[in-house]
């Protein structure tokens, strides 16, 4: 059976494999325990799945999971209009929103310093960034912030945001997936970490959070250990979890209530863009094949920020494609809450009640470089379904019967259970 590391860690064995993703660290006699209610007692209320499964969309796409960690590298390369450079943004794993504003802080370090020593030169600076996820759109702003007339272009294969792979993720802020790169280095991380929350906070402070959709909101779980929350985001950022029962009529176990945040992709994104814009950043549609067009853009600072599509255009062999499933439902009651603690049976199955509609994934497929649902894939089909199986069962107070090892035949001959 395949392990959690061979998922985290993208082995031969998962890339072989339909993987649910990992359910956290489950706490051994956490059923049992006895535990004052969390939230006083207050009931929070729960979807009515059944009414919304009608409407139901679903989308799926690839995380860039990078092997040694995110790729933020600076380069000077020689080419034949000149001597240029080029930085690395990509290799966020399922933690692109929630490092986003952090790593765009690091790139601008990078200019920074490459702009301190073309002023040695004399040479006029211009940036080119790639991308126009949630990546290079956070880096075009804060270069855009800290430097009012550097001319900025954004490049990208197409330059509608809802067509990319950000556009789709469920925004919760946690360093999901990539931190098992950063066992043996965890400060770096939590630096990054430590940077994203740090604009985060800018913007709640400025009164743009509605603009921008950004949220505080609570995320509860089953009582497991969350290494991406409880090890790898400093408690100054995520507070460390309140233990107690769950405020939900059926699903009332004991459990852990985390604070963290939402940062909606369907606001965030178009914001960016229109920001951009009305600042004087440029956007091309172009797409790259080859480094070597990259190199011959009329910028001499480009910043990579292409993700998973850097493993072509770069080479870089370290990237693997990690799949992911999601079930979009409307929101009608305005609920406010996450909950990511998966099933008792170690499926995860997770939901995000964003400001206008529910988000519910669980999913990571390795090796699997569709970025799309495949609606005429009879197992995308199977998955969807699955995902509002599972967190229906979650939220009646089933969670143990959630998908487990008999019901793979169902499904896909491929897809197995990680337990």
């Amino acid at each position: 059976m395949t392990t959690r590391r061979d998922v985290l860690r993208g082995g031969a064995a998962a890339a072989a494999s339909w993987l649910w993703a990992p359910a956290l660290l489950r706490r051994a006699g956490a059923e049992t325990a006895a535990e004052p209610p969390l939230r006083g007692g207050q009931i929070l209320p729960t979807p009515d799945f059944a009414k919304l499964r009608a409407g139901a969309t679903f989308a799926a796409g690839v995380r860039p999971h990078r092997t040694g960690g995110i790729n933020l590298s600076r380069n000077e390369i020689a080419t034949p209009g000149g001597t240029k450079f080029l930085i690395h943004n990509y290799g966020h794993s399922g933690a692109g929103i929630t490092l986003s504003w952090g790593c765009a802080s690091v790139v601008q370090d990078h200019v920074g310093a490459i702009l301190a020593d073309m002023r040695k030169t004399k040479a006029r600076p211009t940036v080119a960034v790639l991308g126009c996820g949630v990546i290079g759109l956070t880096v075009a702003s804060e270069l855009r912030r800290k430097w009012p007339t550097l001319p900025i272009t954004v490049y990208a294969q197409t330059l509608d945001v809802t067509k990319t792979t950000s556009f789709i993720a469920g925004g919760q802020f946690e360093p999901s997936q990539i931190y098992v790169e950063y066992e043996n280095d965890p400060d770096t991380l939590k630096r990054y970490v430590t940077l994203s929350a740090k604009r985060i906070r800018e913007i709640m402070q400025s009164g743009q959070r509605l603009a921008y959709g950004v949220a505080v909101r609570k995320n509860y779980t089953l009582d497991d250990a969350d290494p991406a929350l409880d090890d790898f985001t400093p408690h100054d950022v995520v507070p460390p979890f309140t233990r107690g029962t769950l405020p939900f009529a059926k699903l009332n176990d004991v459990g852990r209530e985390y604070a963290t945040w939402l940062m909606n992709p369907k606001i965030l994104l178009p914001r960016l863009v229109a920001d951009l814009r009305g600042n004087g950043v440029k956007f091309t549609a172009k797409q790259f094949t080859d480094r070597q067009q990259v190199e011959a853009l009329a910028q001499n600072i480009i910043v990579n920020c292409t993700g998973y599509g850097s493993k072509t255009l770069f080479e870089d062999h370290a990237l693997h494609a990690r799949r992911g499933h999601l079930a979009v439902l409307k929101n009608p009651a305005l609920l406010t809450y996450f909950f990511a603690g998966g099933c008792k049976n170690d499926v995860i199955a997770y939901m995000f009640a964003r400001q206008s509609d529910i988000v519910v994934g669980g999913t990571i497929v390795p090796g699997d470089e569709r970025n799309y649902f495949d609606n005429s894939d009879p197992a995308d089909k199977a998955i969807g379904k699955r995902l509002l199986d599972n967190i229906e069962l979650v939220f009646s107070g089933h969670s143990e019967e959630c998908l487990s090892t008999s019901d793979v035949a169902t499904l896909a001959p491929r897809l197995v259970v990680n337990r």
